[in-house]
């Protein structure tokens, strides 16, 4: 007769379980961020005692997760430069502090527990009423929301990641093939923790935006030549834009409400990349575009107009020449700083 065998039963955890202790991981997470928020406010930390317990669910919620790069429109990206992006701004939020460094918030934790914690308290008094007046809840959250308004703390926050995005993208833009830009959004996505179908989480995404490249000819030395125009790739909040400079920075007496479209001929970024040859392809891109949308200066030596690529305050490693047709501006070639018709090529030599 066959013996009954004892089997050995694995108690799993329920859902509900987990759930649970999930929640109070959150909550202890988003107390810490917000005593180090109350720090950078220069505000007591003991006022987060004051709130009662129903209240500290509410304010230490996380519904605020992780900020995402994705591409504005589907397959008009590399997914490489898309997990390139994504991966360099994780590191960067994750290891980059926010406010007084002494305190040390990070970008991502200001992003999730930070905005979670001050959207609460501020939705609860502000909007929603739920501190009773003259209750030491009312005080202590009234004397939290006179510090900061949040969505003015959010855009001012937003500059520096705004700015890193920035210098991402300009990475893998050409100015002859295609140009990357960024805009933010915010996503409302269902809470999977909860079944009641009125729960929300917000996650912050920065979508990858592309501007393909514009050609015109024009006429040089008799030669009908192809150009590309120079773009202002969409940064943040702003929409993409040609680039253009105020006629009066090259010809001093034209009116100030004039400026000049900006083209470049192909053959420009060849000889770019072969006369600074140490830096490497994402480099060329980026100083190539900063020449003209952050740094573009004017210079005039003998007759001849430049615009020098700066690598720093006052230090050229070379100067775009240029020609001026009707009211655009056509770039011609770049001559490296020893050349002979450069500012310092005479004394270098």
């Amino acid at each position: 007769m066959a013996k009954k065998r004892n089997k050995k039963y694995i108690t799993q955890p329920s859902k509900t379980a987990k759930r649970k202790k999930t929640s109070q991981q959150e909550m202890l997470q988003c107390y810490l961020v917000a005593k180090k928020m109350l720090c950078h406010f220069e505000l007591d930390t003991n006022l987060l005692d004051i709130f009662t317990k129903r209240q500290k669910e509410r304010l230490y919620h996380i519904y605020d997760i992780t900020p995402i790069i994705k591409p504005q429109k589907e397959r008009t990206v590399p997914r490489q430069y898309i997990r390139n992006i994504n991966n360099d701004a994780y590191n960067f939020i994750k290891t980059n502090f926010w406010g007084n460094p002494e305190y040390k918030i990070s970008f991502f934790e200001f992003y999730t527990a930070g905005l979670s914690f001050l959207s609460s308290i501020q939705g609860m008094f502000k909007e929603e009423n739920l501190f009773e007046p003259g209750t030491p809840q009312f005080e202590a959250a009234r004397s939290i929301c006179e510090k900061f308004d949040r969505d003015d703390l959010l855009n001012k926050t937003s500059k520096e990641v705004f700015d890193h995005i920035f210098h991402l993208t300009r990475r893998y833009s050409r100015v002859t093939y295609r140009m990357y830009g960024h805009t933010m959004d915010c996503d409302k996505i269902p809470d999977k923790r909860c079944n009641c179908g009125r729960c929300f989480e917000y996650r912050i995404s920065y979508r990858i935006t592309v501007q393909e490249c514009e050609t015109k000819y024009f006429s040089l030395n008799d030669i009908s030549r192809k150009t590309f125009r120079m773009f202002r790739p969409s940064d943040g909040l702003y929409i993409p834009k040609p680039l253009t400079i105020f006629q009066n920075i090259v010809r001093p007496n034209e009116s100030e409400d004039k400026f000049f479209n900006i083209y470049v001929q192909s053959h420009v970024f060849h000889r770019f990349k072969e006369r600074l040859d140490i830096l490497s392809p994402t480099e060329h891109n980026l100083l190539f575009q900063y020449t003209f949308t952050r740094y573009l200066q004017h210079v005039k030596v003998d007759n001849q107009d430049f615009f020098p690529c700066m690598i720093a305050d006052n230090c050229p490693v070379g100067y775009f020449t240029f020609s001026i047709s009707g009211d655009d501006i056509v770039v011609t070639t770049f001559l490296p700083l020893v050349g002979d018709n450069t500012p310092e090529g005479e004394r270098l030599h």
